[in-house]
C-alpha cells in the first residue's frame, strides 16, 4: 500500500479550531434562517453534546498500537487507519459526515476516532476520504470520490467480499449512493453496508442543498431514499428516535426490506443525531457500537489466521 505521510500519538486540538471556523464561514454565507435551520438538524443534539464532542476530540492521540496513514491517488486524500504491525485481511470504507459541505480536514478528529473504533471492533483496516465537497464540488464529486476510494481498496486485494462500507449522515446517505451505483453498473457490491443517521432525501420543496445545485435532487445517487434496493448485501441502519432525519432512515429500511434486502433498522430512543460519535461517554453510544461490532463479526469472512496478507 502506497503511503505518504505518517502520524501517530498526536493530539488534533488545533483541528477543533479549525472546524469551528469553517462552521463560522458556512453559517455566515448561507445567511438563511431555514437554511440555519436545516444544518442544526445535521449536528450533534443540542450545545451540551457539541461540547462533550469537542471536549473528545481534543483529548483523543492515536494509540500507541495503532498507525494512521495519509495515502494520494489521483488528487483524492485518503487516511488508512489500522493495528501497527498487521495486514488486515478486512477493510473498511468509512464515508465521512457534514451534508456534503464539510471536508475531512474540518471534521477529521472525529472520523480518526470512529476509525480507530471500528478497527477496533472489527480488526479490519479503515480507510477515510476526504472527498470533495459543495459548493465548489457538487454532484456527482463526492461520489466519484467513493467509488475511487473502493476501486482503491480494490486494487489493494481486497475482495468485495472483505469490504463493508460505512457512514453517517451525509457519509451514510453517500454510502448507499455508493452501493446504487455499483449495483446498477454491474459492478462487485461490498458485503455490506453501515449508515448511522443518514440522510438520504435531498429533495425539498423550497430550497436545494448545495450538493444537489445543477442535478435532479430526488436523483436517487443524490437522494437514495428514491432508489430501489434488489440485490443488495446486508444492512445495519441505525438513527436517533428525535432527529428530525429519522424518516430518512426509516424509509430506505422499508425499501430494502421490500426489496428483500438482509437488513437490520434499529431506532435508538430518544436519541439525537450520530449520537453514536459520543462513544464512550454516551451509553447509548457504545450499545450502538455493540449493534456495529455484532454486524461486522456476521457479515466479514472468517479471518485465516494462517495467512498474513489480504485476500
Amino acid at each position: 500500500m502506497k503511503k505518504t505521510q505518517k502520524r501517530k500519538g498526536v493530539k488534533w486540538a488545533v483541528l477543533i479550531l479549525v472546524a469551528a471556523a469553517a462552521v463560522g464561514v458556512i453559517w455566515h454565507t448561507i445567511g438563511s434562517l431555514k437554511n440555519r435551520s436545516f444544518l442544526l438538524r445535521l449536528t450533534v443534539g443540542g450545545n451540551e453534546n457539541v461540547r462533550l464532542l469537542n471536549r473528545l476530540n481534543e483529548i483523543w492521540t492515536l494509540p500507541e498500537d495503532f498507525s494512521l496513514d495519509v495515502i494520494e491517488v489521483d488528487e483524492l486524500t485518503m487516511e488508512w487507519v489500522q493495528k501497527e504491525n498487521e495486514s488486515p485481511q478486512n477493510a473498511i470504507l468509512q464515508l465521512h459526515g457534514g451534508a456534503y459541505i464539510r471536508s475531512l480536514k474540518d471534521n477529521g478528529q472525529t472520523y480518526r476516532r470512529a476509525a480507530v473504533q471500528y478497527a477496533k471492533l472489527s480488526g479490519a483496516g479503515v480507510l477515510t476520504v476526504d472527498y470533495r465537497v459543495a459548493p465548489e464540488h457538487p454532484y456527482p464529486a463526492a461520489l466519484e470520490d467513493a467509488l475511487k476510494a473502493y476501486d482503491y481498496l480494490m486494487e489493494q486485494g481486497y475482495s468485495p467480499e472483505r469490504i463493508i462500507i460505512a457512514g453517517d449522515s451525509a457519509g451514510g446517505g453517500l454510502a448507499l449512493a455508493t452501493a446504487l451505483y455499483l449495483r446498477d453498473h454491474d459492478m462487485p457490491m461490498p458485503a455490506g453496508i453501515i449508515t448511522m443517521s443518514a440522510w438520504t432525501n435531498l429533495n425539498y420543496k423550497r430550497w436545494t442543498p448545495p450538493y444537489a445545485v445543477g442535478a435532479r435532487a430526488d436523483d436517487p445517487y443524490i437522494s437514495p431514499a428514491y432508489g430501489a434496493y434488489h440485490g443488495f448485501p446486508p444492512m445495519l441502519m441505525q438513527v436517533g428516535g428525535d432527529e428530525k432525519l429519522l424518516d430518512d432512515t426509516t424509509r430506505v429500511a422499508q425499501k430494502a426490506k421490500d426489496a428483500g434486502a438482509e437488513l437490520t433498522q434499529t431506532t435508538y430512543p430518544g436519541m439525537f443525531h450520530v449520537f453514536q460519535m459520543l462513544f464512550p461517554e454516551l451509553p447509548e453510544a457504545n450499545t450502538a457500537w455493540d449493534e456495529v461490532k455484532t454486524f461486522m463479526d456476521t457479515v466479514f469472512p472468517e479471518i485465516d489466521r494462517d495467512v498474513d496478507a489480504r485476500v
